[in-house]
């Protein structure tokens, strides 16, 4: 089977050798990591150094030199940087990140491995000679720091507040609402996960990022309730949903205050348990 893919970056690869402001060019994420591969829909992640990245941020046209494209437009990472994401023709997707060729020299001069090539990186084009010098010696990605009481205190009394206000979201019967701030509740949840995974199996366990691979880093009991955990655009689906997510965000987090020794709201969380009660036991008559 033709890799799409793989001629995809052999033209990006050919057009940026002929442009003299470009300077290195790395290939990062799940096409150039060993651990968990890329499969069939995994994109191409492209770092672009080059003495005029501006240039490839405000204009569309050096897209063409590399294919047909579908769409582009500008984005911004997690970290806040910005990036053009593309979609060429067979819906093949390219992120392209591109930075001034003096941040290249600068981490060259330190050795300092970019955050995002420490679980992987592949150099695709070199004309500096200092390219090398970005590489992690090994595809280790940096521990988080870790956890803080103070941390904690924020994400669980967060989590308490905005699990109240989508339940009234549910009742009212306004989903579109609920399924909005239930989308941070559920960035909260994941970030108790991690924690309570780390917990219980040592600061140094992988939890990945953004929720990468939770299948295989979660317990199985958390598994089984997040498999109940999202609900659809449906009042009582959502309604049963959010209690599930509240019941498995308390067990978590009373379990990860306890190996800590953190302080816990318990009253927070039994009278957030007692209002859902109350309004389950109403809904339901």
């Amino acid at each position: 089977m033709v890799d799409l893919y793989k001629n995809l970056e052999q033209r990006i690869v050919s057009w940026a050798g002929g442009n003299e402001d470009i300077q290195a060019m790395y290939l990062m994420g799940s096409r150039a990591r060993a651990d968990k591969p890329f499969d069939e829909f995994s994109d191409l992640d492209i770092v672009i150094y080059s003495t005029n990245p501006d240039y490839y941020f405000e204009t569309n046209d050096w897209l063409l030199n590399i294919g047909e494209v579908w769409t582009s437009f500008m984005y911004r990472t997690a970290g806040g940087d910005p990036e053009k994401l593309v979609l060429f023709d067979e819906g093949l997707q390219v992120d392209f990140l591109f930075c001034p060729n003096a941040e290249l020299e600068r981490l060259a001069a330190g050795r300092q491995v970019p955050q995002g090539f420490k679980r992987g990186v592949k150099l695709l084009l070199d004309k500096t000679g200092k390219g090398e010098k970005l590489l992690p010696k090994t595809a280790v990605p940096d521990l988080p720091p870790p956890i803080t009481e103070a941390a904690f205190q924020q994400v669980v009394n967060q989590y308490g507040f905005a699990c109240l206000y989508v339940a009234k979201q549910i009742l009212r019967g306004e989903l579109w609402v609920a399924g909005e701030r239930d989308h941070a509740c559920k960035q909260l949840l994941l970030q108790m996960l991690e924690w309570h995974a780390k917990a219980i199996h040592g600061p140094n366990y992988d939890t990945w990022h953004a929720g990468k691979f939770i299948a295989e880093w979660a317990d199985a009991a958390v598994i089984a309730d997040l498999k109940q955990a999202f609900g659809g655009f449906d009042q009582l689906a959502s309604w049963k949903a959010l209690n599930v997510s509240f019941e498995l965000f308390s067990r978590l987090s009373l379990e990860t205050a306890q190996v800590h020794h953190y302080d816990y709201p318990h009253s927070l969380y039994g009278n957030i348990k007692a209002w859902l009660q109350a309004r389950q036991l109403v809904k339901n008559k």
